[in-house]
């Protein structure tokens, strides 16, 4: 009975409360608590506009964003096609970690009007477009902090 009550209160207890904080961990907005400190490393005196969705695009949400057929692919091919948006991509470099390209043609697509209505009648890229729209604020938020 000692040996179960030991258990209980020196592992279980601590356990569970230590489970709750760290799943509770999350940034302005619901948003991964590690993108401050992505953002924080990207961001400096010399950056400028364009480069904003390259350093959106290295949180972890948009990171986790694939291209589900071959219709999206087709419509993102479109959309990199711009010269606008070419500039907006980062350039990668050996020590940076692979980029997913995705959202940032989509919050570039959207911004300048590149995005046709047969685009957003593709379900993959109407849902990835409404998760970035309602995501950004938070992240801006974190940026100017």
């Amino acid at each position: 009975m000692l040996l179960v009550f030991f258990i209980l209160v020196v592992f279980l207890i601590p356990g569970y409360f230590l489970n709750q904080i760290t799943a509770n961990e999350k940034d302005v907005g619901g948003v991964d608590i590690d993108n401050r400190k992505r953002f924080t490393d990207l961001i400096n005196e010399n950056m400028i506009g364009k480069q904003i969705p390259g350093i959106l695009a290295r949180s972890l949400e948009f990171m986790a964003m694939k291209v589900r057929s071959p219709e999206e692919l087709q419509i993102l091919k479109r959309i990199k096609g711009d010269e606008r948006v070419k500039e907006a991509i980062p350039k990668q470099t050996d020590k940076t970690e692979a980029l997913q390209v995705k959202p940032i043609c989509l919050l570039t697509g959207y911004m300048y009007g590149l995005l046709k209505d047969s685009d957003h009648e593709n379900e993959g890229i109407n849902k990835d477009l409404e998760f970035i729209l309602k995501i950004l604020p938070s992240y801006l938020e974190i940026m100017l902090q």
